[in-house]
Protein backbone atom coordinates (compact mmCIF):
# COMPACT_ATOMS: atom_id res chain seq x y z
CA UNK A 1 0.00 0.00 0.00
CA UNK A 2 2.84 2.40 0.79
CA UNK A 3 4.29 1.98 -2.70
CA UNK A 4 0.92 2.88 -4.25
CA UNK A 5 0.68 5.97 -2.02
CA UNK A 6 4.23 6.90 -3.02
CA UNK A 7 3.54 6.87 -6.76
CA UNK A 8 0.20 8.63 -6.39
CA UNK A 9 1.99 11.33 -4.37
CA UNK A 10 4.61 11.71 -7.14
CA UNK A 11 1.80 12.42 -9.60
CA UNK A 12 0.17 14.88 -7.19
CA UNK A 13 3.51 16.66 -6.77
CA UNK A 14 3.64 17.24 -10.51
CA UNK A 15 0.16 18.75 -10.21
CA UNK A 16 1.43 20.99 -7.37
CA UNK A 17 -1.00 19.43 -4.90
CA UNK A 18 1.42 20.01 -2.03
CA UNK A 19 -1.16 19.44 0.72
CA UNK A 20 -1.80 15.91 -0.49
CA UNK A 21 1.93 15.23 -0.85
CA UNK A 22 2.55 16.39 2.72
CA UNK A 23 -0.41 14.32 3.89
CA UNK A 24 1.12 11.27 2.19
CA UNK A 25 4.50 11.88 3.85
CA UNK A 26 2.93 12.18 7.30
CA UNK A 27 0.71 9.16 6.62
CA UNK A 28 3.73 7.00 5.74
CA UNK A 29 5.96 8.21 8.57
CA UNK A 30 3.31 7.68 11.26
CA UNK A 31 2.35 4.15 10.22
CA UNK A 32 -0.87 5.40 8.63
CA UNK A 33 -1.63 7.79 11.51
CA UNK A 34 -1.16 5.01 14.03
CA UNK A 35 -3.64 2.48 12.66
CA UNK A 36 -1.19 0.41 10.63
CA UNK A 37 2.27 -1.07 10.80
CA UNK A 38 5.64 0.28 9.71
CA UNK A 39 6.57 -3.03 8.09
CA UNK A 40 5.68 -3.76 4.46
CA UNK A 41 6.33 -7.06 2.68
CA UNK A 42 5.51 -5.73 -0.80
CA UNK A 43 8.24 -6.69 -3.30
CA UNK A 44 10.90 -6.79 -0.56
CA UNK A 45 10.55 -6.32 3.17
CA UNK A 46 10.99 -2.64 4.03
CA UNK A 47 9.82 0.08 6.38
CA UNK A 48 6.79 2.09 5.32
CA UNK A 49 8.53 5.19 6.68
CA UNK A 50 11.25 4.73 4.05
CA UNK A 51 8.67 5.40 1.36
CA UNK A 52 7.82 8.57 3.27
CA UNK A 53 11.52 9.49 3.37
CA UNK A 54 11.88 9.04 -0.41
CA UNK A 55 8.82 11.20 -1.01
CA UNK A 56 10.12 13.81 1.43
CA UNK A 57 13.49 14.04 -0.32
CA UNK A 58 11.83 14.42 -3.71
CA UNK A 59 9.56 17.16 -2.34
CA UNK A 60 12.51 19.04 -0.83
CA UNK A 61 14.45 18.80 -4.09
CA UNK A 62 11.41 20.15 -5.92
CA UNK A 63 11.16 23.18 -3.62
CA UNK A 64 14.86 24.00 -3.64
CA UNK A 65 15.20 23.59 -7.41
CA UNK A 66 12.20 25.85 -7.99
CA UNK A 67 13.75 28.49 -5.73
CA UNK A 68 17.24 28.58 -7.30
CA UNK A 69 18.71 26.27 -4.64
CA UNK A 70 18.31 28.89 -1.95
CA UNK A 71 17.91 27.61 1.62
CA UNK A 72 15.80 29.48 4.12
CA UNK A 73 17.91 31.12 6.81
CA UNK A 74 16.27 30.52 10.17
CA UNK A 75 17.67 30.77 13.73
CA UNK A 76 16.04 27.40 14.43
CA UNK A 77 17.97 25.99 11.50
CA UNK A 78 21.23 26.89 13.25
CA UNK A 79 20.31 24.61 16.16
CA UNK A 80 19.68 21.76 13.74
CA UNK A 81 23.06 22.40 12.08
CA UNK A 82 24.72 22.02 15.49
CA UNK A 83 22.76 18.81 16.09
CA UNK A 84 23.75 17.50 12.65
CA UNK A 85 27.41 18.27 13.38
CA UNK A 86 27.07 16.19 16.54
CA UNK A 87 25.57 13.33 14.50
CA UNK A 88 28.43 13.56 12.00
CA UNK A 89 31.00 13.25 14.78
CA UNK A 90 28.99 10.37 16.23
CA UNK A 91 29.01 8.61 12.84
CA UNK A 92 32.79 8.99 12.60
CA UNK A 93 33.21 7.51 16.09
CA UNK A 94 30.97 4.60 15.08
CA UNK A 95 33.04 3.87 11.97
CA UNK A 96 36.49 4.40 13.52
CA UNK A 97 36.11 3.17 17.11
CA UNK A 98 32.82 1.28 17.57
CA UNK A 99 33.23 -0.93 14.48
CA UNK A 100 29.67 -0.18 13.42
CA UNK A 101 29.13 -0.57 9.69
CA UNK A 102 27.71 2.15 7.47
CA UNK A 103 24.50 0.20 6.83
CA UNK A 104 23.66 0.12 10.55
CA UNK A 105 24.31 3.86 10.82
CA UNK A 106 21.92 4.56 7.95
CA UNK A 107 19.25 2.18 9.30
CA UNK A 108 19.18 3.67 12.79
CA UNK A 109 19.68 7.38 12.08
CA UNK A 110 18.03 8.14 8.72
CA UNK A 111 14.91 9.45 10.46
CA UNK A 112 16.86 12.55 11.53
CA UNK A 113 16.87 13.67 7.88
CA UNK A 114 13.30 14.91 8.38
CA UNK A 115 14.57 17.73 10.62
CA UNK A 116 15.99 19.35 7.50
CA UNK A 117 12.46 20.47 6.61
CA UNK A 118 13.34 23.64 8.58
CA UNK A 119 15.13 24.82 5.39
CA UNK A 120 12.49 23.75 2.86
CA UNK A 121 8.95 23.93 4.21
CA UNK A 122 8.86 27.71 4.21
CA UNK A 123 8.19 27.42 0.48
CA UNK A 124 4.92 25.55 1.00
CA UNK A 125 2.06 27.95 0.18
CA UNK A 126 -0.06 28.88 3.20
CA UNK A 127 -3.28 27.71 1.54
CA UNK A 128 -1.74 24.26 1.04
CA UNK A 129 -0.81 24.04 4.72
CA UNK A 130 -4.37 25.03 5.63
CA UNK A 131 -5.63 22.20 3.43
CA UNK A 132 -3.20 19.78 5.12
CA UNK A 133 -4.56 20.75 8.54
CA UNK A 134 -8.09 19.96 7.35
CA UNK A 135 -7.06 16.69 5.69
CA UNK A 136 -5.42 15.47 8.91
CA UNK A 137 -8.41 16.61 10.96
CA UNK A 138 -10.87 14.75 8.72
CA UNK A 139 -8.68 11.65 8.79
CA UNK A 140 -8.54 11.82 12.60
CA UNK A 141 -12.33 12.12 12.77
CA UNK A 142 -12.87 9.15 10.43
CA UNK A 143 -10.36 6.96 12.28
CA UNK A 144 -11.94 7.90 15.64
CA UNK A 145 -15.44 7.02 14.42
CA UNK A 146 -14.22 3.65 13.10
CA UNK A 147 -12.43 2.92 16.38
CA UNK A 148 -15.56 3.63 18.42
CA UNK A 149 -17.68 1.57 16.05
CA UNK A 150 -15.27 -1.34 16.46
CA UNK A 151 -15.19 -0.90 20.23
CA UNK A 152 -18.96 -0.87 20.76
CA UNK A 153 -19.94 -3.32 18.00
CA UNK A 154 -17.11 -5.81 18.24
CA UNK A 155 -16.79 -5.75 14.44
CA UNK A 156 -13.17 -5.26 13.40
CA UNK A 157 -12.37 -3.00 10.46
CA UNK A 158 -8.84 -1.81 11.17
CA UNK A 159 -7.72 -5.25 12.36
CA UNK A 160 -6.53 -4.11 15.79
CA UNK A 161 -6.55 -6.64 18.61
CA UNK A 162 -8.27 -5.49 21.79
CA UNK A 163 -6.79 -6.01 25.23
CA UNK A 164 -8.99 -7.13 28.12
CA UNK A 165 -8.28 -5.64 31.55
CA UNK A 166 -9.37 -7.28 34.79
CA UNK A 167 -9.75 -5.51 38.13
CA UNK A 168 -8.95 -7.04 41.50
CA UNK A 169 -12.67 -7.61 42.03
CA UNK A 170 -12.94 -9.54 38.76
CA UNK A 171 -14.55 -6.81 36.63
CA UNK A 172 -13.68 -6.97 32.95
CA UNK A 173 -13.03 -4.05 30.59
CA UNK A 174 -12.18 -4.22 26.91
CA UNK A 175 -9.50 -1.65 26.22
CA UNK A 176 -9.93 0.37 23.02
CA UNK A 177 -7.24 0.93 20.39
CA UNK A 178 -4.49 3.49 20.76
CA UNK A 179 -5.98 6.72 19.34
CA UNK A 180 -4.91 8.27 16.06
CA UNK A 181 -1.57 10.11 16.00
CA UNK A 182 -2.86 13.69 16.12
CA UNK A 183 -5.97 13.30 18.26
CA UNK A 184 -4.41 15.26 21.13
CA UNK A 185 -3.43 18.10 18.81
CA UNK A 186 -6.90 18.44 17.33
CA UNK A 187 -8.67 18.10 20.65
CA UNK A 188 -6.58 21.04 21.89
CA UNK A 189 -7.21 22.98 18.66
CA UNK A 190 -10.97 22.66 19.19
CA UNK A 191 -10.60 24.80 22.32
CA UNK A 192 -9.38 27.71 20.19
CA UNK A 193 -11.23 29.87 17.63
CA UNK A 194 -9.36 28.18 14.75
CA UNK A 195 -12.37 26.22 13.49
CA UNK A 196 -15.55 28.26 12.98
CA UNK A 197 -17.86 25.37 13.82
CA UNK A 198 -21.20 25.99 15.45
CA UNK A 199 -21.39 24.94 19.08
CA UNK A 200 -23.12 21.60 18.45
CA UNK A 201 -20.56 20.55 15.84
CA UNK A 202 -17.66 21.54 18.07
CA UNK A 203 -19.16 19.61 20.99
CA UNK A 204 -19.59 16.56 18.75
CA UNK A 205 -15.90 16.51 17.79
CA UNK A 206 -14.74 17.17 21.35
CA UNK A 207 -16.93 14.37 22.71
CA UNK A 208 -15.83 12.05 19.88
CA UNK A 209 -12.12 12.54 20.56
CA UNK A 210 -12.60 12.43 24.34
CA UNK A 211 -14.51 9.15 24.12
CA UNK A 212 -11.73 7.57 22.07
CA UNK A 213 -9.24 8.66 24.75
CA UNK A 214 -11.44 7.24 27.50
CA UNK A 215 -11.85 3.85 25.81
CA UNK A 216 -8.08 3.59 25.26
CA UNK A 217 -7.48 3.83 29.03
CA UNK A 218 -4.07 5.44 28.48
CA UNK A 219 -3.31 7.28 31.71
CA UNK A 220 -0.55 9.49 30.32
CA UNK A 221 -2.84 10.72 27.52
CA UNK A 222 -5.59 11.45 30.05
CA UNK A 223 -3.17 13.51 32.11
CA UNK A 224 -1.70 15.22 29.04
CA UNK A 225 -5.03 16.35 27.60
CA UNK A 226 -6.35 17.62 30.94
CA UNK A 227 -3.13 19.54 31.52
CA UNK A 228 -3.12 20.73 27.90
CA UNK A 229 -6.70 22.03 27.97
CA UNK A 230 -5.93 23.86 31.21
CA UNK A 231 -2.92 25.61 29.60
CA UNK A 232 -4.90 26.43 26.44
CA UNK A 233 -7.58 28.13 28.53
CA UNK A 234 -5.00 30.17 30.42
CA UNK A 235 -3.08 31.32 27.33
CA UNK A 236 -6.12 32.65 25.48
CA UNK A 237 -6.85 36.02 27.01
CA UNK A 238 -9.82 36.71 24.74
CA UNK A 239 -11.36 33.29 25.22
CA UNK A 240 -15.14 33.21 25.05
CA UNK A 241 -16.96 32.15 28.19
CA UNK A 242 -18.62 29.25 26.37
CA UNK A 243 -15.18 27.75 25.59
CA UNK A 244 -14.21 28.01 29.27
CA UNK A 245 -17.45 26.25 30.12
CA UNK A 246 -16.70 23.58 27.49
CA UNK A 247 -13.26 23.04 28.95
CA UNK A 248 -14.64 22.64 32.46
CA UNK A 249 -17.30 20.21 31.21
CA UNK A 250 -14.78 18.06 29.32
CA UNK A 251 -12.26 17.97 32.17
CA UNK A 252 -15.06 17.11 34.60
CA UNK A 253 -16.32 14.46 32.20
CA UNK A 254 -12.88 12.87 31.96
CA UNK A 255 -12.59 12.75 35.75
CA UNK A 256 -16.07 11.21 36.02
CA UNK A 257 -15.14 8.63 33.37
CA UNK A 258 -12.07 7.76 35.41
CA UNK A 259 -13.72 7.41 38.81
CA UNK A 260 -17.06 5.92 37.75
CA UNK A 261 -15.50 2.94 36.00
CA UNK A 262 -13.90 0.57 38.52
CA UNK A 263 -11.16 -0.65 36.19
CA UNK A 264 -10.18 2.78 34.90
CA UNK A 265 -10.27 4.09 38.46
CA UNK A 266 -8.13 1.19 39.61
CA UNK A 267 -5.56 1.85 36.86
CA UNK A 268 -5.21 5.48 37.91
CA UNK A 269 -4.96 4.59 41.59
CA UNK A 270 -2.27 2.03 40.71
CA UNK A 271 -0.45 4.71 38.74
CA UNK A 272 -0.48 7.13 41.67
CA UNK A 273 0.67 4.37 44.02
CA UNK A 274 3.52 3.47 41.65
CA UNK A 275 4.73 7.06 41.70
CA UNK A 276 4.34 7.31 45.47
CA UNK A 277 6.06 4.02 46.30
CA UNK A 278 8.58 3.97 43.46
CA UNK A 279 12.13 2.94 44.31
CA UNK A 280 14.39 4.64 41.77
CA UNK A 281 17.21 2.18 42.39
CA UNK A 282 15.62 -1.24 42.86
CA UNK A 283 15.38 -3.19 39.57
CA UNK A 284 13.02 -5.65 41.23
CA UNK A 285 10.46 -2.89 41.82
CA UNK A 286 8.60 -3.51 38.55
CA UNK A 287 5.08 -2.99 39.89
CA UNK A 288 3.56 -1.40 36.77
CA UNK A 289 4.07 0.57 33.58
CA UNK A 290 5.52 3.63 35.31
CA UNK A 291 8.10 1.57 37.21
CA UNK A 292 8.97 -0.36 34.06
CA UNK A 293 9.58 2.77 32.00
CA UNK A 294 11.57 4.68 34.61
CA UNK A 295 13.73 1.67 35.48
CA UNK A 296 14.14 0.98 31.75
CA UNK A 297 15.56 4.48 31.37
CA UNK A 298 17.61 4.26 34.56
CA UNK A 299 19.28 0.98 33.59
CA UNK A 300 20.41 2.41 30.26
CA UNK A 301 21.48 5.76 31.73
CA UNK A 302 23.62 4.01 34.35
CA UNK A 303 25.23 1.85 31.65
CA UNK A 304 26.29 4.72 29.37
CA UNK A 305 27.48 6.73 32.39
CA UNK A 306 30.18 4.14 33.05
CA UNK A 307 32.10 5.27 29.95
CA UNK A 308 33.08 8.81 28.95
CA UNK A 309 32.51 8.02 25.28
CA UNK A 310 29.12 6.42 25.83
CA UNK A 311 28.14 9.11 28.30
CA UNK A 312 28.85 11.87 25.78
CA UNK A 313 27.89 10.22 22.49
CA UNK A 314 25.78 7.23 23.51
CA UNK A 315 26.19 3.69 22.25
CA UNK A 316 26.07 4.90 18.68
CA UNK A 317 24.03 3.71 15.75
CA UNK A 318 24.31 -0.03 16.11
CA UNK A 319 21.35 -2.10 14.98
CA UNK A 320 19.30 -4.02 17.51
CA UNK A 321 20.26 -7.43 16.08
CA UNK A 322 24.00 -6.76 16.55
CA UNK A 323 23.85 -5.53 20.12
CA UNK A 324 24.61 -8.07 22.90
CA UNK A 325 22.02 -8.87 25.57
CA UNK A 326 23.22 -6.57 28.33
CA UNK A 327 20.04 -4.99 29.70
CA UNK A 328 17.59 -6.99 31.81
CA UNK A 329 14.62 -4.61 31.63
CA UNK A 330 12.64 -4.38 28.42
CA UNK A 331 9.89 -5.85 26.30
CA UNK A 332 10.45 -9.28 24.75
CA UNK A 333 10.78 -9.90 21.03
CA UNK A 334 9.42 -12.92 19.15
CA UNK A 335 12.33 -15.08 20.34
CA UNK A 336 11.70 -14.12 24.00
CA UNK A 337 14.84 -11.95 24.03
CA UNK A 338 14.78 -8.66 25.93
CA UNK A 339 14.76 -5.84 23.38
CA UNK A 340 17.91 -3.89 24.15
CA UNK A 341 17.83 -0.63 22.21
CA UNK A 342 14.54 0.04 20.50
CA UNK A 343 11.47 0.77 22.56
CA UNK A 344 8.19 2.57 21.89
CA UNK A 345 7.42 3.04 25.59
CA UNK A 346 9.69 5.93 26.58
CA UNK A 347 11.66 8.48 24.58
CA UNK A 348 14.37 9.06 27.17
CA UNK A 349 15.86 5.58 26.87
CA UNK A 350 16.24 6.14 23.13
CA UNK A 351 17.77 9.58 23.70
CA UNK A 352 20.41 8.36 26.16
CA UNK A 353 21.33 5.23 24.20
CA UNK A 354 21.51 6.77 20.74
CA UNK A 355 22.61 10.34 21.49
CA UNK A 356 24.27 10.22 24.89
CA UNK A 357 24.02 13.16 27.26
CA UNK A 358 25.52 15.69 24.85
CA UNK A 359 23.32 14.70 21.92
CA UNK A 360 20.25 14.65 24.12
CA UNK A 361 21.05 18.15 25.37
CA UNK A 362 21.54 19.48 21.82
CA UNK A 363 18.29 17.95 20.60
CA UNK A 364 16.35 19.24 23.61
CA UNK A 365 17.91 22.67 23.10
CA UNK A 366 16.36 22.72 19.62
CA UNK A 367 13.08 21.35 21.02
CA UNK A 368 12.84 24.05 23.69
CA UNK A 369 13.84 26.70 21.14
CA UNK A 370 10.94 25.57 18.96
CA UNK A 371 8.66 25.76 21.99
CA UNK A 372 9.74 29.33 22.71
CA UNK A 373 9.36 30.28 19.05
CA UNK A 374 5.70 29.23 19.14
CA UNK A 375 5.21 30.93 22.50
CA UNK A 376 6.48 34.25 21.14
CA UNK A 377 3.99 34.26 18.24
CA UNK A 378 1.05 32.77 20.14
CA UNK A 379 -0.84 36.07 20.53
CA UNK A 380 -4.07 35.95 18.51
CA UNK A 381 -2.75 32.86 16.70
CA UNK A 382 -4.64 29.67 17.47
CA UNK A 383 -2.21 27.39 15.63
CA UNK A 384 0.83 28.76 17.45
CA UNK A 385 -0.91 28.49 20.84
CA UNK A 386 -2.07 24.92 20.17
CA UNK A 387 1.28 23.75 18.80
CA UNK A 388 3.09 25.26 21.79
CA UNK A 389 0.86 23.33 24.20
CA UNK A 390 1.07 20.19 22.06
CA UNK A 391 4.87 20.26 22.07
CA UNK A 392 4.94 21.03 25.79
CA UNK A 393 2.77 18.07 26.82
CA UNK A 394 4.72 15.78 24.50
CA UNK A 395 7.99 16.81 26.14
CA UNK A 396 6.81 16.74 29.75
CA UNK A 397 4.25 13.90 29.78
CA UNK A 398 3.93 11.87 26.57
CA UNK A 399 7.70 11.37 26.30
CA UNK A 400 7.49 9.07 29.35
CA UNK A 401 4.94 6.84 27.60
CA UNK A 402 6.00 7.07 23.94
CA UNK A 403 9.18 7.46 21.93
CA UNK A 404 7.57 9.66 19.26
CA UNK A 405 9.57 12.80 20.09
CA UNK A 406 12.81 10.81 19.65
CA UNK A 407 12.18 10.57 15.90
CA UNK A 408 12.93 13.21 13.29
CA UNK A 409 9.55 12.93 11.57
CA UNK A 410 7.83 14.08 14.78
CA UNK A 411 8.67 17.65 13.76
CA UNK A 412 7.24 17.51 10.23
CA UNK A 413 3.88 18.94 11.29
CA UNK A 414 5.15 21.41 13.95
CA UNK A 415 7.70 22.96 11.59
CA UNK A 416 5.08 23.20 8.83
CA UNK A 417 2.73 24.96 11.28
CA UNK A 418 5.55 27.21 12.47
CA UNK A 419 6.10 28.70 9.02
CA UNK A 420 2.34 29.11 8.48
CA UNK A 421 1.98 30.87 11.85
CA UNK A 422 4.95 33.15 11.14
CA UNK A 423 3.49 34.16 7.77
CA UNK A 424 0.06 34.84 9.26
CA UNK A 425 1.53 36.88 12.12
CA UNK A 426 3.49 38.94 9.60
CA UNK A 427 0.37 39.55 7.48
CA UNK A 428 -1.60 40.55 10.56
CA UNK A 429 1.12 43.00 11.58
CA UNK A 430 1.22 44.54 8.12
CA UNK A 431 -2.58 44.84 8.04
CA UNK A 432 -2.58 46.49 11.48
CA UNK A 433 0.07 49.00 10.36
CA UNK A 434 -1.98 49.80 7.24
CA UNK A 435 -5.12 50.36 9.32
CA UNK A 436 -3.21 52.85 11.47
CA UNK A 437 -2.36 55.01 8.47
Amino acid sequence: MDVAILFIAFYLLLKRKFAWVLFAIILLTTSYLGIGTNISEFAIAHNVSDSGLILYLVLCFYFISKNKFKLINSPLGNYIIIFYLFLLISFCIDLLFNNIDFVSIVKTSRHWIFLSCIWFFYYIPSKEVRKLINYLFNATVIISIIMLFEFFSGIQILGKEYETLTSESGDLLIRGSIPSTFILFYLLLLFTPFYKFNLKTKYFYIILFSTVLITSVIRSWFLAIIFGIFIILILQKKLLLKNVFTGIVIITGLFLAIFNNPIIKERFIEGFQEVQNFNFINKNDLQGNFSFRILHMQERLIYISQSYQYGIFGLGNISEEYFPEIFEIGLLDESERVIQLDTADIAWSAFFLRLGLLGTFLYLYFFVSMLLAFYRIRKNNSLATTTFVYLFINLTIISFASSSIATGHFFLLPITLYFLSKKEVKLTTIQTDINKL
